[in-house]
């Protein structure tokens, strides 16, 4: 497997399972769930991850109130990198449904959905609509419903 610019790997012929073992690495590195390389002439690999169960990020501050604020909200992050298109349900106050399509992250012609994972309310917009934006950026606070 050679590289361009030491990130995008290329391939000229079947990968290895050393440089299969890479692209896995790469692809939790960057968050992302499922690959698909092919050679134009008929050969694919497709590669599907699962990410590791990890604990979030614990942020403690000294007024309680806004402790208990931030920590009932759920922080919807980019899970890709591109141009933000929010959707019409990216709006503050807007109730959504499990598995609601917030917003799209965008490069080219593929698009990637930015799903909230339970129903509540869009308490806030981070991102900005058309904004280049990257992996991991906050786009919207959910709280959840009762």
């Amino acid at each position: 497997m050679k590289t361009v610019d030491n990130q995008i790997p290329m391939f000229e012929g079947i990968p290895s399972p050393d440089d299969l073992a890479r692209l896995a690495d790469l692809l939790l590195e960057a968050g992302l769930e499922t690959i698909e390389l092919s050679d134009g002439k008929g050969a694919r690999c497709f590669m599907r991850m699962t990410a590791p169960v990890t604990r979030p990020d614990v942020q403690i501050t000294e007024d309680a109130a806004s402790a208990t604020e931030a920590t009932s909200r759920l922080e919807i992050r980019a899970p890709y990198f591109g141009t933000l298109v929010l959707t019409d349900l990216a709006k503050v106050g807007t109730s959504v449904a499990a598995g609601a399509v917030v917003a799209q992250m965008q490069i080219g012609v593929l698009q990637i959905p930015v799903i909230v994972p339970v129903a509540g309310t869009v308490m806030d917009v981070v991102g900005e609509d058309g904004a280049l934006t990257g992996y991991g950026a906050l786009i919207v606070q959910v709280e959840p419903a009762n």
